[in-house]
């Protein structure tokens, strides 16, 4: 009799979290038992408030944090419309994204299918962690952008989500679990806003939790192969986030977070690996690899995407927090959201010795290099503003690389103007205390707010000249009170990871094959020593094979993980002098050697006591 009490109570429980909010909420059902085709049956019992006669049914065009126009809509088919009496609707297709609901104020359910993102045959694709996957009896990564809609007008109403599943397999969501059974999961957002900034992923479980705090914190690994547990990585993923809570002052401004993480053994048809950050959760889709590789990759995107939590949670403009899925405005200020939190990703590691100071000067060059593939005369406002249209698109990825630069003279200026008392990480505490998750700031108004709170009138300048202007970075000036120098060239001893490869000689042929197509690029160690020859074709990198979807993954693998002393082995399909082919298997120490490298930070030898006190408080977390 007690069971049968609990069971009728537990139903009784899972019905009236349904009925609550009856009046004013979406009620959608996700059927992942019925999978035909890499695509799934949705359901939406319509909120019984919403009665226009002409309804607009939306699939967004953009969701925040990916800064592109993606077109979920593209993903879904067949949308009809019902009344209370089951009778079909009149529905009409407006465009990619858009369906018109006519005599609507009789609708009660609306259906569709949607579709795989990831395996669409496409000729640009989505990025895969802003989209989706269905493998059936296998693992679903959910964005919700791809699954659910929302009605024009209507984004800010309450979502429960019901996921009928197999019954061994399990959520990592940063949502909040509200009802459900053995085989079915109800999850509850707030509003379209929080239900799209929440990826869930489906499968056998191999997840560990644990505390940072008083936040509860989730990590879920899909690793077909069994090559990653997840007890193998979260003890360096734990010591990152224990770093990243000092860093932030021992206050994690969040109750909860999830990291989820998919590992495909032949990478992506994108192309691309990486991560989506979201306000609780980050979406990792990176190539499947021993624990050891994976953690240290994890690591360094982990090291960014958390501090998301910071901004743009809880500072934010009102573009952000009022954001248009359908025709978004963007705010001016990514070199915020992005630099800085990029900026800051690598400060803290150098700060906590998660990597030296000297990896970090040369992670300083490689941003530096790394801007320059972008033009120089356009401002990081100007950019950010415009970041959805030509010829801007193609310049958003300096944010990463200039804007990060920029983030780290801002904090060199404010520790330089407070003598050390007072850097970006403050700054942020002060902006977060003052805004919040539910104040945004104006656009035009925020470098107002910067100077009110620290002070400092001299940062007027540092804004009109670096951010609002296009003038250079005066690393040497901002820097020197740090006893750290800056030469825009220098003769150097380094390893050469790829041989010079990376300097335009490589390219793809008409199989997708990667080939040495100017092999006069390569450098010292590319041709003496790993032995690179024109027309080589790149067969396998270390033992991986090296096709365009799995590129990315292999080779920042191997970047992050290499050092002086390691073998590199190079399999290379080469042509000899009658026109045959052989394999040819490539192999080399890793050495240092000579190079006339660029933009170079180094630390002064001669450093006075005032620089040694400034660059301990800037680098060192027990000043």
């Amino acid at each position: 009799m007690r069971i049968l009490t609990l069971i009728v109570t537990f139903f009784s429980l899972y019905n009236f979290s349904w009925a609550q909010d009856d009046e004013n909420s979406y009620r959608y059902n996700v059927d992942l038992n019925n999978v035909q085709e890499d695509g799934v049956n949705v359901t939406l019992d319509v909120p019984s408030s919403i009665y226009d006669n002409e309804l607009i049914f939306h699939f967004p065009r953009i969701t925040p944090g990916t800064y592109e126009i993606l077109d979920y809509g593209r993903f879904v088919n067949g949308v009809k419309a019902f009344d209370k009496k089951g009778k079909e609707l009149e529905v009409e297709r407006d465009d990619q994204n858009t369906w018109i609901i006519k005599g609507a104020k009789r609708i009660a359910k609306v259906t569709y299918r949607i579709e795989d993102t990831w395996d669409a045959d496409l000729r640009e694709h989505v990025f895969e962690p802003a989209g989706t996957n269905i493998e059936a009896g296998k693992n679903f990564v959910l964005n919700a952008n791809g699954v659910c809609g929302f009605f024009k007008g209507k984004e800010k109403l309450p979502y429960y989500v019901s996921f009928d599943r197999p019954n061994d397999f399990y959520a990592t969501t940063s949502l909040k679990r509200v009802a459900g059974d053995f085989d079915t999961d109800v999850f509850k957002a707030t509003d379209y806003h929080e239900l799209v900034d929440a990826p869930i992923m489906y499968c056998k479980p191999d997840t560990v939790n644990f505390k940072l705090g008083y936040g509860d914190i989730q990590l879920s690994i899909y690793s077909p192969n069994n090559k990653v547990k997840a007890k193998e990585v979260v003890d360096k993923v734990s010591n990152m986030l224990k770093a990243q809570n000092q860093y932030l002052g021992n206050i994690l401004p969040v109750d909860r977070y999830s990291f989820i993480v998919y590992l495909a053994p032949e990478g992506y048809p994108s192309g691309s690996v990486g991560a989506l950050e979201h306000s609780r959760s980050s979406l990792f889709c990176l190539v499947e690899d021993e624990a050891d590789q994976i953690s240290k990759l994890l690591l360094d995107i982990i090291a960014h995407e958390f501090f998301h939590v910071v901004t743009p949670l809880y500072i934010h403009s009102e573009e952000i927090h009022n954001f248009d899925f359908m025709e978004p405005e963007m705010s001016k200020h990514l070199w915020l959201y992005e630099g800085v939190v990029e900026y800051m990703a690598q400060h803290m590691q150098a700060k906590y010795n998660i990597k030296d100071d000297e990896e970090f000067l040369k992670e300083l060059r490689t941003k530096v290099e790394s801007s320059k593939r972008y033009k120089d005369d356009i401002a990081l406002t100007e950019l950010s503003e415009n970041c959805l249209v030509e010829p801007y698109i193609k310049q958003y990825n300096n944010i990463y690389y200039k804007g990060a630069m920029t983030g780290l003279c801002f904090d060199a200026k404010l520790l330089g103007l407070s003598k050390g008392k007072y850097d970006v990480q403050m700054l942020l505490r002060d902006l977060s205390g003052y805004y919040g998750q539910e104040t945004p700031f104006k656009d035009d108004e925020l470098f107002d707010k910067i100077i009110e709170i620290t002070g400092f009138k001299e940062l007027r300048g540092f804004f009109e000249k670096y951010i609002e202007g296009t003038e250079v970075l005066p690393y040497n000036e901002l820097l020197n009170p740090f006893g750290i120098k800056y030469s825009e060239k220098a003769d150097i001893m380094e390893i050469s990871p790829l041989g010079g490869l990376e300097n335009g000689a490589l390219k793809t042929d008409s199989l997708k094959r990667f080939y040495v197509s100017k092999a006069e690029k390569t450098d010292k160690f590319g041709k003496e020593h790993i032995g690179f020859k024109q027309d080589d074709v790149i067969l396998e990198w270390n033992d991986k094979p090296l096709r365009v979807n799995n590129v990315s993954g292999v080779l920042l693998s191997y970047m992050n993980n290499v050092k002086a002393g390691d073998n590199l082995r190079v399999k290379v399909l080469r042509t000899k002098e009658d026109g045959t082919q052989e394999e040819v298997q490539l192999e080399s120490e890793m050495i240092k050697i000579p190079t006339a490298a660029e933009h170079v930070f180094q630390f002064m030898e001669d450093a006075t006591e005032e620089q040694l006190r400034m660059r301990k408080i800037w680098l060192d977390a027990k000043s």
